[in-house]
């Protein structure tokens, strides 16, 4: 106690002595939320305005009481990792790769620091810390599977300029990790994930993490009605003068109650199985397309992209759709992504090469075949020539 003490009298010293070297931190003030930005005030107010995006997302499914809140939740935002480094150092001793919620005794006291660096890593790891603050300014000591299984839940939510809000997205990094888990038989059983201590947790830290995430959203998944009736049984549970144990007592005896942990664990695993990491469904698009059911192999790309829209085979796969379809104008959107994402530059101006010869843009075919040809003669060399030939160059 004392320590945590010593390190909020800290916090409050620095602070001080950071606006009398000059570096003045520009504060936005929002509904629930007071930023400090050392970028300036319309840093300050953008981030406000994420921040109350983020709010109303954790709201839509935790359903807490603002009202119970008894100050503004404080959120620094440091211009880069050495000004974040500085004050993590003079406040707790050390520092942390990534942003971090220092949680003490009273709500004024508690900020999350944050760092500038580039997107998506930036909104990732706010969305993640952003729900910790927001989960423990209520249950000061939430169950360690809600904790950092919701955390990692939220990290694909990110602000969308278009909608003007967050918008969210689910998070299926760590499925494949998690099979693998699975396969290997290193999953915690559920009544060990329910009660782990912080120990405990750590000690398993590669399971504990992946798995609670997964647990998260396979309560969540509404397959089972049943299952998200004790998600929301479990929250409205906690009680924010209870302990660690106290509060994963409650909600482990509340699913003991109601579920078989056997079958649960069952269910659980059989969620998990249906589950197609991206890897799978690009198999499986492929697969499909190569079986000319195309309405199939379409449907497994878009939920590919769904996953990891940085990938270019879907979308070469995808233009190969809607070429077979006579949609060529999609045909050379998805061409021109995949070929900007980095795939294959003859096979890809090939493509575009057939599909501007297949709605007459004679001159466009040339440069794009021409191109292909100069990439890999030895596979489109023949190919091109006969088409070339076809549209009447030497």
């Amino acid at each position: 106690m004392k320590r945590l003490l010593a390190a909020a009298v800290a916090a409050f010293i620095f602070a001080s002595a950071l606006q009398a070297q000059g570096l003045d931190f520009a504060q936005a003030r929002s509904d629930h939320y007071a930023v400090w930005a050392e970028a300036g005030q319309a840093r300050a107010d953008e981030l406000a305005k994420v921040l109350e995006g983020l709010f109303t997302l954790f709201e839509e499914d935790m359903r807490f009481d603002p009202g119970s809140l008894k100050s503004r939740l404080t959120v620094r935002v440091f211009r880069d990792k050495p000004g974040f480094d500085a004050y993590m150092t003079r406040v707790v001793g050390e520092t942390r790769p990534d942003f971090v919620y220092l949680h003490y005794p009273t709500l004024e006291r508690s900020e999350l620091l944050v760092f500038e660096k580039e997107e998506p890593d930036f909104s990732a790891s706010l969305s993640h810390q952003a729900y910790v603050q927001y989960l423990k300014a209520f249950i000061p000591n939430p169950p360690l599977w809600i904790r950092e299984g919701f955390a990692v839940y939220y990290e694909r939510a990110a602000w969308d300029k278009s909608a003007g809000a967050v918008v969210f997205k689910e998070n299926t990094a760590w499925l494949e990790t998690l099979k693998a888990l699975r396969n290997s038989c290193k999953l915690l059983g559920i009544e060990t994930l329910l009660t782990a201590t912080p120990e405990r947790a750590e000690s398993a830290r590669d399971v504990f993490y992946p798995q609670s995430w997964a647990f998260v959203s396979f309560l969540l998944s509404g397959q089972e009605p049943r299952y998200a009736r004790f998600l929301w049984d479990s929250l409205a549970a906690l009680r924010p003068a209870a302990s660690l144990a106290e509060n994963q007592g409650a909600v482990a005896a509340l699913f003991r109650r109601w579920h078989d942990l056997k079958a649960a664990q069952e269910d659980f695993l059989a969620w998990m199985d249906s589950r197609k990491t991206f890897a799978e469904l690009v198999e499986d698009g492929v697969r499909l397309y190569g079986e000319k059911k195309l309405d199939d192999s379409e449907a497994a790309f878009a939920e590919a992209l769904s996953k990891n829209e940085g990938n270019y085979i879907p979308y070469y796969y995808l233009g190969l759709i809607s070429y077979g379809r006579n949609d060529f104008d999609m045909a050379e959107y998805y061409y021109k992504t995949a070929l900007q994402l980095g795939c294959d530059p003859a096979a890809t101006n090939f493509a575009l090469g057939l599909n501007a010869y297949a709605v007459n843009r004679l001159e466009d075919a040339k440069g794009y075949l021409t191109k292909a040809k100069t990439e890999a003669p030895d596979r489109y060399a023949t190919r091109v020539d006969e088409i070339l030939g076809r549209i009447g160059t030497p």
